[in-house]
């Protein structure tokens, strides 16, 4: 029963485990990642500015309804004064108004094309930066994807190496008990096999932990037994190395510095004469005695319409101040861009050079490796004709076993290295249309 059961436990785990590749992870991790659906909703909320900027293009309709009553302390039954543009009611009466106002800013010196230039501006940049986000999410996930693909090969190999170990300690235990070997050698044969031992343990413990990093970050639900996909590289890097300027970071940049500048322009714009249209349109009444009587009986009317122009002389340097923190807010923007670029330039730099020397490296383990085969070939003819023992054998093969694990992962970093330069130089075409 316990062996069923053992059986039926294999054979789930082998079956229902799957291969995951670099590229599935990236695009799930795209669909589902709440980072950037939380920047997707950043930028829709700073769209919804663009309407509130082009509402000054249009006119505003006010409905205002007042009643009230007013008493005159002065035993004057009806009358009013205007005094200094306030009109004073001295009677005593119940009065009600019902008003059709309109509002409409004629000419304010391209004020409103500048505030609806910048919430454009603004939401551009937030859409950007939502495409940065995917790029650092990317970036995220390939370093835990490259750890987890390396200690898999890590666990492969050293499964085999510790095969070999495990033979060569019995050949050793051998010529041990027929006198032909040291205690002190077999001992310190068991101390390299408890050693592979450790090393599978903490790499499948490093492994486990980095499936559960890779699956917080791309929302995917992965396992211990799904197995990683080697990662699939153009070997010519310069197919997407770019300029920094077409990067989807310049651009974001760039459009900030242009939102920037029209929020400054904006405030220029506004310290300048604002030329108004308004209007209203006036139903009321009044009685001294019955308060009801002026609701039911709103039957005159009136209208107006006048011209305003209001020029603010001075407001205490409150315009002088805005328009110094808008000013250090785009000398901070421009130098951003400048030190972007600068990074940038000296990371791509970086990393070509990394790509040429892990490619000279991973040539030499491949010739390494041949040479390794060669003689293990050459130690198995010797064996034929008993020349060699067969601990020579052993050791050639467990040294073959290592230096493929090494090629394997030299290979791996390389592949990862070319795949983060080609995040980095992702344009904004490249990013994920949400």
């Amino acid at each position: 029963m316990k062996k069923s059961l053992v059986i039926f436990l294999f054979l789930s785990s082998t079956l229902f485990a799957k291969e995951v590749s670099l590229e599935y992870i990236f695009k799930h991790a795209s669909k589902n990642a709440l980072s950037l659906k939380m920047k997707q909703l950043e930028a829709s909320i700073e769209a919804s500015g663009i309407e509130s900027a082009e509402s000054g293009y249009y006119p505003t309709f006010n409905v205002v309804y007042n009643t009230e009553y007013t008493e005159s302390l002065d035993g004057i039954p009806l009358g009013s004064e205007s005094v200094g543009g306030i009109t004073i009611s001295n009677g005593t009466r119940y009065q009600s108004s019902a008003a059709l106002q309109m509002n409409y800013n004629l000419y304010n010196f391209g004020a409103t094309n500048k505030e609806v230039l910048a919430a454009k501006l603004s939401t551009k940049a937030k859409i950007k930066e939502q495409c940065l986000q995917e790029q650092r999410l990317y970036e995220q996930i390939l370093e835990k994807y490259t750890d987890a693909l390396k200690l898999q090969k890590d666990e492969k190999y050293k499964k085999e190496m510790l095969s070999v170990r495990k033979e060569l300690y019995r050949a050793k235990e051998r010529l041990y008990r027929a006198g032909q070997y040291s205690k002190v050698d077999l001992g310190d044969e068991a101390i390299n096999i408890i050693s592979l031992e450790r090393d599978i343990e903490n790499a499948l413990m490093q492994y486990k932990q980095d499936i559960i990093k890779l699956s917080e970050l791309s929302y995917m639900p992965l396992d211990v037994q799904d197995r990683l996909v080697s990662i699939v590289i153009d070997n010519n890097i310069i197919t997407f190395v770019s300029s920094f300027e077409t990067t989807a970071q310049a651009r974001m940049l760039k459009n900030q510095i242009e939102a920037k500048k029209a929020q400054i322009s904006l405030q220029i714009r506004k310290q300048l004469p604002l030329l108004t249209m308004y209007g209203n349109y006036y139903f009321y009444a009044s009685n001294p005695k019955e308060y009801d009587y002026p609701i039911r009986h709103m039957r005159q009317k009136s209208w107006n319409i006048g011209f305003s122009i209001r020029f603010n002389l001075f407001n205490g340097f409150k315009d002088n101040s805005q328009s110094k923190r808008l000013s250090l807010e785009l000398q901070k923007l421009q130098q951003q861009f400048n030190d972007a670029k600068h990074s940038f330039t000296y990371e791509n730099k970086s990393k070509i050079a990394q790509i040429s020397e892990l490619s000279v490296l991973e040539n030499k383990d491949e010739k390494l490796l041949d040479e390794n085969k060669n003689k293990l070939a050459m130690i198995k003819r010797l064996r034929i004709h008993q020349t060699v023992d067969l601990l020579a054998e052993f050791n050639a093969r467990y040294e073959l076993l290592e230096r493929t694990l090494n090629l394997e992962k030299r290979k791996i970093d390389r592949a990862s290295t070319v795949i983060s330069l080609e995040i980095a130089n992702r344009g904004e075409k490249q990013c994920t249309q949400h």
